[in-house]
């Protein structure tokens, strides 16, 4: 029974959101308005927190890379050295 007001309910938020968008059709907000929220968000601290952990992933991966491509010449180089020294 329970699963059948969970349907329920979801078939009658699917037709809530039908009317509305019936209702609205192709408003837009103005686009002051855009750019105002657009500010906002650039200006929050969850974007800020997501470029600064952005920034460390980027940074991350570069220091990873690079102690790959150290690894692997010295490696080769260490190789190179035997078939020398042979």
């Amino acid at each position: 029974m329970n699963e059948r007001n969970f349907i329920n309910r979801d078939f009658d938020l699917q037709r809530l959101e039908e009317r509305f968008s019936r209702l609205f059709g192709q408003q837009q907000p103005r686009s002051t308005y855009v750019q105002d929220l657009r500010e906002q968000l650039k200006n929050s601290r969850i974007f800020e927190l997501r470029r600064s952990i952005g920034a460390i992933l980027v940074a991350s991966f570069g220091v990873l890379f690079a102690g790959a491509l150290s690894v692997s010449i010295a490696v080769l180089a260490q190789k190179a050295r035997r078939r020398l020294n042979i």
